[in-house]
């Protein structure tokens, strides 16, 4: 879990092999604008037809206006990515 000022993020991915099927938010920061933004990145990042799993990485475009759960995302992503390998 990433931790960041709006909330915390953290992130869990499915295998198949070593791709990455689906990716799935399991905590985004809520509330007012903070839930907004998480909406926005859950949308760009999350599912089998996400960012995620269509760049089989944690190198994602940064989603505008959500900076610092953008990069809360990437960092959890990251640590999944790393754990499963």
């Amino acid at each position: 879990m990433i931790s960041n000022e709006y909330g915390n993020v953290q992130v869990q991915i499915t295998l198949s092999g070593s791709r990455i099927t689906n990716c799935v938010a399991l905590e985004l920061p809520q509330g007012g604008q903070s839930a907004l933004r998480s909406d926005k990145v859950d949308a760009a990042y999350s599912g089998t037809s996400g960012q995620v799993v269509q760049r089989q990485s944690a190198s994602l475009d940064t989603v505008s206006g959500a900076t610092y759960t953008s990069n809360s995302y990437k960092q959890s992503l990251q640590a999944a990515i790393d754990q499963a390998g």
